[in-house]
């Protein structure tokens, strides 16, 4: 009885030491996280926001979870960083199911945003981020969520938990890092402004009642708009590998691809086995005989296989390879990545390959198909594309290759959209100089308008030399003593350390030629300082005033005034003559200058439907220039003078009087 006793109350002692020692632990843990003013590890946890069940839509929230300083450590609190973890949760209570969900997460403390489980950037970018003014997050592993109603409130289904790392500088201890904002930008949704408690935000987003959806018999999201769409379809599907045809599109009247690079990342393990109408950078099969594909296909000749690279580089076939039974014969494709805008040809606005990609475990049944992530798509001289994440859209119809009047549907179709986008500090690839007939200078290109990779012996600072018109037909690094001679001849100042070249490949000049009563004209001519030819190139030119009532005619290129973009003239090389050549040798290399390929026009403006336009006072100048999509760095000053408008309507006035003292000397 006694042991008994004895027994009972060493178990009570240990049932109250226990709970004494886990409610203080617990205790010291949110006073130590809660605003100690400690470096060490914080942890704030919030319990879920009671307003959820309230809320008939989605309900977003934030929850700061801890965060630790990162070295170096400094004595600056504004420039030390911290490592931070938190957690967004998008969570379906509505009705509807949410397809590709898309949230914004308003940063705003320069934080950097190294991962984030199960999501994805908008715009394409990869982790590490700088997110500081905001992000898009949309979905990687579950895009979709369903409702409570059709999946009986299975947590799973309906909601997504995106674990955030990353790091925020700036607010330290008791401060908390919290965004500006949270939100659903899914269309169709409208969000009022989060509430926000001491570590964690939450807000409800619920259907706009105005929001008209296009078409309720779509079992996926509507396609999407944008610069350049890229389309990937399933054609075949087996269990362990499919067929899938890639499908590129330009939608955009400015956009353009020159011998583009495509590239994504496989998230499951693929490989490409086989591929026609475009082919891989690299012949690389080390992946799958040293990874996981080796393992399970063992008894594969990979020295077949195209492509094991996780990130596989693909460019566009030869026209030569476009009848090659082997890897052609695909519509749309082999024309070396040559994409154009619709405006120039139709048939060339587009690329298509196809490809056989093999699945490894536990992906192997025909419905387990997943697309690749991270897309990107460069080509030289040409605009820059940002590209989303892949969106499942309604599968695509083709039509039946018999000729029968039927079609056929792809098996799952996901759409990629691009858009055009300058990235902030970046350098253009083009440039445009400025000279007028009523100023003997040239404004030449800015300096470093392309970039500047050695600033040793020049100032990327310093503004451009102004120019003699012949010095815009020799290369820069020839031009020193024709500007300095030119300084000397025009009195014009020269710096101690002279300014740096503009290192374009390409340079427009425009010269505006005359100005007369009834209108005025311009002179635009192209040089191409690359080694490489630009076949089917454009020239887009934007003005204020002039272009979308005041321009008439180009004599040696074709000409079409947009009507979708105000203001902007579209030219084009004629037939026989869509080649900007390229840079070649002078006639006597050892003495002269290499010469740029060139190709000019005049261009005819009509002053009848722009009254009061100004030619010299700057509205003969372009606002901006593009070539081959690409927008071109225009020079931050135009040429000074009055025109002679006058001087040319005192000459006709000079003419007319001696033609009519000629005729009345006649008579008499």
């Amino acid at each position: 009885m006694k042991d008994m006793k004895k027994s009972w109350k060493v178990l009570i002692f240990m049932f109250f030491s226990f709970s004494f020692e886990f409610h203080g632990g617990i205790g010291a843990k949110q006073k130590g996280g809660g605003g100690g003013g400690g470096d060490d590890d914080e942890n704030v946890k919030a319990a879920p926001p009671p307003a959820q069940d309230s809320c008939n839509g989605i309900f977003l929230s934030y929850d700061f979870v801890s965060r630790k300083k990162e070295y170096p450590h400094l004595k600056n609190a504004s420039a030390q960083s911290w490592a931070f973890e938190s957690t967004a949760t998008i969570l379906n209570t509505g009705i509807y199911e949410l397809k590709a969900w898309k949230m914004f997460i308003g940063f705003q403390h320069n934080e950097i945003l190294v991962s984030a489980d199960g999501a994805v950037l908008m715009d394409g970018g990869d982790f590490p981020a700088a997110v500081g003014n905001g992000t898009l997050l949309s979905g990687n592993s579950q895009p979709d969520l369903k409702t409570s109603i059709n999946t009986a409130g299975d947590l799973t289904q309906i909601q997504v938990q995106i674990p955030l790392i990353g790091t925020v500088f700036g607010v330290k201890p008791p401060g908390i890092p919290m965004p500006k904002t949270i939100k659903l930008v899914n269309d169709g949704f409208q969000c009022p402004a989060p509430t926000r408690l001491k570590s964690s935000m939450h807000v409800c987003c619920v259907k706009n009642p105005k929001y008209k959806v296009k078409d309720l018999k779509m079992k996926f999201l509507p396609r999407q708009n944008g610069d350049l769409s890229i389309t990937y379809d399933v054609l075949q599907a087996y269990g362990n590998n499919y067929q899938a045809q890639v499908t590129i599109e330009n939608r955009n009247p400015l956009g353009r691809l020159v011998h583009w690079n495509l590239t994504w990342e496989w998230m499951r393990g693929e490989f490409i086995y086989s591929m026609k109408g475009a082919y891989t950078r690299r012949i690389d099969a080390l992946g799958c005989i040293y990874g996981p594909p080796g393992q399970y296909y063992k008894d594969m000749d990979f020295s077949k296989v195209m492509n094991c690279q996780k990130n596989p580089i693909i460019v566009d076939l030869p026209p030569q390879r476009a009848n090659d039974s082997e890897v052609g014969k695909i519509p749309y494709c082999c024309r070396n990545g040559s994409i154009l805008p619709v405006i120039m040809d139709k048939s060339k606005s587009m690329s298509v390959f196809q490809m056989q990609v093999f699945k490894i475990p536990p992906d192997l049944n025909r419905t387990a198909l997943y697309p690749p992530k991270k897309w990107k798509i460069v080509g030289l001289l040409n605009p820059n594309y940002k590209c989303g994440p892949p969106i499942r859209v309604d599968p695509t119809e083709f039509p039946d290759p018999s000729g029968l009047q039927t079609t056929t549907t792809a098996i799952a179709t996901w759409q990629i959209v691009c858009n055009i986008t300058r990235p902030k500090g970046s350098s253009s690839r083009c440039c445009v100089s400025f000279s007028a007939y009523y100023n003997a200078s040239v404004i030449p290109c800015n300096t470093c308008a392309c970039g500047c990779d050695d600033t040793e012996k020049c100032n990327p600072s310093a503004l451009p030399l102004l120019l003699p018109p012949e010095a815009l037909l020799v290369p820069f690094k020839n031009r020193t003593s024709k500007a300095l001679a030119w300084a000397k001849v025009k009195h014009l100042d020269v710096p101690r350390t002279l300014p740096c070249g503009d290192n374009c490949g390409v340079s427009i000049n425009w010269h505006v030629s005359t100005d007369y009563k009834s209108g005025w004209t311009v002179r635009i001519t192209l040089f191409n300082w690359e080694e490489i030819n630009f076949e089917d190139w454009f020239v887009a030119i934007q003005m204020k005033k002039a272009a979308q009532r005041g321009y008439e005619n180009v004599y040696s290129f074709n000409g079409t005034l947009l009507s979708e973009i105000n203001n902007t003239i579209f030219f084009q090389g004629l037939e026989g003559l869509n080649f900007l050549m390229g840079q070649t040798n002078g006639s006597n290399p050892k003495r002269d200058p290499r010469v740029p390929g060139k190709q000019q026009s005049i261009i005819s403006f009509t002053k009848k439907h722009t009254p009061g336009i100004q030619i010299a006072k700057g509205d003969g100048f372009p606002a901006k220039v593009f070539f081959n999509g690409e927008e071109c760095s225009l020079p931050k000053h135009f040429p000074i003078g009055n025109g002679n408008i006058l001087r040319v309507n005192l000459l006709l006035v000079i003419f007319v009087t001696l033609v009519n003292f000629a005729v009345m000397n006649y008579h008499h």
